[in-house]
């Protein structure tokens, strides 16, 4: 008997949604425009579906706002960009994952080479499709991760000419500490760079693009600028002024979140609430039940450390936080079945931000935004 696929995906919620402001994103980029370097230009990093914010929305928004090209991580992402009519650059950030080296060609990409065999497998199907492909070399300069040590660029370097097929247009690295501007990791790892730099200018090879600064480093590494910067972050205003709870203040969060209030129920002196029973009513409370849980990214390390906003009042969330419902307390605004709850965002002149909410959960805004977009109905606002 024959057997039937069924394919069962995300199921949107009804009551709960994301919601992008397109022209906080385009604001955003504007501000890094203005704070980078003279002749920097910006490749905005949409990999992760534009941090949980709509890769193709965000393509389409930001492809004509004299940027370089975009950044991304798989080689789906570039599939989806160039099929729906994304003709600027395009770059792998982490080179080639897997057997993609004729998709890169197929899709016109810019690779970030991360090892030599890359070169390698690129040089020999762009010679089989006779084609020419551009490359960026990435050096690891002490993150440990993605990259070839300086000996292998300077030896790459020097035989550059084995690699008829390719053209290498630039050079990269990243910061592990950019975050932490003071951080003296960050020092060690760009003298590495530019020592590197120095020498590979002397060998005879100088690189169209030099680029190293991320968000945090674009804001607070004027140094590491060069001439081409990878902000991702802070396109979506969620960057983390260093050493402190804020958001950047000259950047605005362009995702918001919110749901309503589903029900509500009266509970006496000393009720114990939710999964655990880790919240016991101090007094005769009013709380109401959110059709929001960690199913939809709202982590379950924010029980009883988060508060939501109900008609501009903040209402904290009371007991663990379940599936899909969280309860919060009401007991001091006046509301009803139905009015807007927000997790994160403006109601009013109340605000939560998501490096506010990821501190509640002991994370970065970077894994929330990824994981709200991801998993509820998203509504894109241009």
């Amino acid at each position: 008997m024959a057997i039937m696929e069924i394919k069962v995906g995300f199921f949107e919620s009804c009551q709960s949604k994301v919601t992008i402001n397109g022209k906080a994103i385009v604001r955003n980029l504007e501000y890094l425009k203005r704070v980078s370097s003279k002749n920097c230009l910006i490749m905005p990093i949409i990999k992760s579906d534009a941090y949980g914010h709509g890769i193709l929305d965000t393509a389409r928004l930001l492809q004509d706002k004299n940027i370089w090209g975009f950044g991304i991580y798989e080689i789906e992402e570039a599939a989806i960009l160039r099929k729906r009519g994304i003709t600027c650059p395009i770059f792998m950030l982490s080179g080639l994952l897997g057997n993609e080296a004729s998709k890169t060609i197929e899709f016109d990409l810019t690779v970030g080479a991360v090892a030599s065999y890359e070169l390698e497998a690129l040089n020999n199907i762009a010679g089989i499709m006779g084609k020419r492909l551009t490359v960026h070399l990435k050096v690891d300069t002490g993150m440990s991760r993605f990259g070839m040590k300086p000996e292998e660029i300077l030896h790459l370097v020097r035989r550059m000419d084995r690699f008829s097929n390719l053209e290498f247009e630039g050079i990269y690295s990243h910061f592990a500490c950019a975050d932490e501007p003071y951080s003296i990791s960050n020092k060690i790892q760009l003298s590495q760079f530019e020592e590197l730099l120095g020498q590979i200018h002397l060998i005879g090879w100088k690189p169209k693009y030099v680029h190293m600064a991320n968000s945090a480093a674009l804001l607070y590494m004027k140094e590491s600028h060069f001439n081409l910067a990878r902000p991702g972050i802070a396109i979506y205003g969620a960057l983390q002024v260093p050493g402190t709870k804020e958001t950047v203040p000259d950047l605005e969060q362009a995702m918001s979140f919110s749901s309503l209030i589903l029900h509500i129920k009266d509970l006496s002196k000393g009720a114990l609430i939710s999964y655990g029973h880790t919240f016991q009513a101090p007094k005769d409370m009013r709380v109401a039940l959110v059709p929001v849980g960690y199913d939809n990214g709202y982590l379950r390390a924010l029980s009883n450390r988060a508060y939501v906003l109900v008609n501009g009042t903040p209402c904290p969330v009371v007991g663990n936080i379940c599936m899909k419902t969280i309860i919060i307390d009401i007991s001091q605004v006046q509301c009803r079945l139905g009015d807007e709850v927000i997790l994160m965002g403006r109601q009013k002149n109340s605000f939560i931000s998501a490096v506010e909410l990821a501190q509640n959960a002991s994370t970065i805004s970077y894994e929330l935004l990824c994981l709200l977009g991801k998993l509820n109905k998203k509504i894109f606002l241009e």
